[in-house]
């Protein structure tokens, strides 16, 4: 195998996880169906009617965010509203239809809520990213934003704080669309640090965009220590570390990149691609952009399957690494740097917060061209 073909195939894992063309469920569909009729049929209809919205509602659809729910409402259910049997089905239905490391990653990013309500709120109320009268995502070219009407730094309708803002059991679970096998549907789960946007049409299935963040980022329960995000973070340094200085000098934006640029609020936003292209690579960092991705793509290991290895080839030529902050951090820390890597059919962002950049992080996950399973159904 030549150079460029050993190349291709460590590179080929960026999209394997994240890549949204057709593709086999795994489980098949009915399974995923079951899991959340099963659930569907633990509420009364008062309940349901709450939690099932219909398939055109892009106002249920765009309503994520970093923030609290204190901050942002969500529509949908929480887990706290939930009896024992309905928290159960629920959670069942997250196991069905995400990878174990993408289950396990949700529930620890659930448990650094916890955390921060008991120690971390005396830091700030806001506890998601920049306060509404802060910075907002980037502009087109990925530097410094634009004004823009209508928009805050937590997504589609921010408000005032009120009501409980912190716990694992204040994230919401929603549906757009009925359940179907041949039919698409959408399911949602989100609430502080976390949006999962999971379109379901037949066999195939996206899971995009996806938000993913802790505050903190590093806590410790049951004598362990927990990074939900510690993957990406030491991934992304590894290759990082590994680049040449000329590799450096493409890398590294000349400007701060104070939060994600695709974040919520950014639907249908397109960024320039800048920085390093994955052609500069040699075949060990080409492995380790891989690696930032596995941490990334976890999540979607089930519900969805990588593209044609001849489309993924093409984008792979088009695959670019930013970076943006510090070079170097103490060891067994998160990085406090922005970066991104960019394709055609995949966005990936790590952005460390102002307040406290190694301990409070945001993360995102897009495909320009299938936002929302826009290619599977129809819109």
């Amino acid at each position: 195998m030549n150079q460029r073909l050993a190349k291709y195939s460590c590179l080929l894992a960026i999209v394997l996880f994240v890549a949204v063309t057709l593709g086999r469920t795994h489980p098949p569909p009915d399974k995923v169906v079951q899991a959340a009729n099963q659930f569907l049929a633990t509420l009364t209809p008062e309940q349901k009617q709450k939690v099932v919205y219909a398939f055109d509602d892009n106002d249920q659809r765009a309503r994520w965010s970093n923030f609290p729910t204190g901050f942002v409402p969500r529509g949908g259910m929480s887990l706290k509203q939930m009896t024992s049997q309905q928290r159960a089905a629920a959670l069942n239905l997250l196991t069905v239809v995400l990878s174990p490391m993408g289950y396990g990653k949700v529930n620890e990013i659930r448990l650094a809520d916890d955390d921060f309500k008991v120690n971390g709120s005396k830091r700030g109320p806001r506890g998601g990213g920049p306060p509404p009268n802060g910075p907002t995502p980037g502009g087109g070219s990925g530097g410094p934003p634009p004004p823009f009407p209508g928009a805050r730094a937590g997504g589609p309708g921010a408000r005032p704080p009120t009501g409980e803002m912190f716990g694992s059991d204040l994230y919401y679970i929603s549906f757009l669309g009925t359940p179907s096998t041949n039919i698409p549907w959408m399911l949602q789960f989100g609430g502080h640090h976390l949006a999962l946007n999971i379109t379901v049409a037949g066999s195939a299935g996206v899971l995009t965009p996806t938000l993913t963040g802790a505050q903190p980022a590093t806590f410790h329960l049951n004598g362990k220590t927990i990074r939900p995000i510690g993957r990406e973070s030491d991934k992304a340094l590894a290759l990082f570390q590994s680049l040449d200085e000329k590799q450096r000098r493409l890398a590294v934006l000349a400007y701060s990149v104070p939060d994600l640029v695709l974040g919520p609020g950014q639907d249908g936003k397109k960024i320039t691609p800048e920085g390093l292209k994955a052609s500069e690579l040699n075949d060990t960092q080409a492995c380790d952009v891989a690696g930032v991705d596995r941490g990334v793509g976890q999540h979607h290991q089930r519900v969805c399957r990588h593209s044609s290895h001849r489309r993924t080839q093409r984008d792979l030529n088009e695959t670019w690494f930013a970076w943006s902050g510090p070079t170097t951090f103490p060891s067994g820390t998160n990085i406090t740097a922005y970066y991104r890597i960019q394709g055609p059919h995949l966005v990936i962002e790590y952005a460390p917060q102002h307040d406290e950049p190694a301990n409070h992080v945001h993360t995102i996950y897009r495909d320009p061209t299938n936002d929302y399973g826009s290619q599977l159904n129809g819109r």
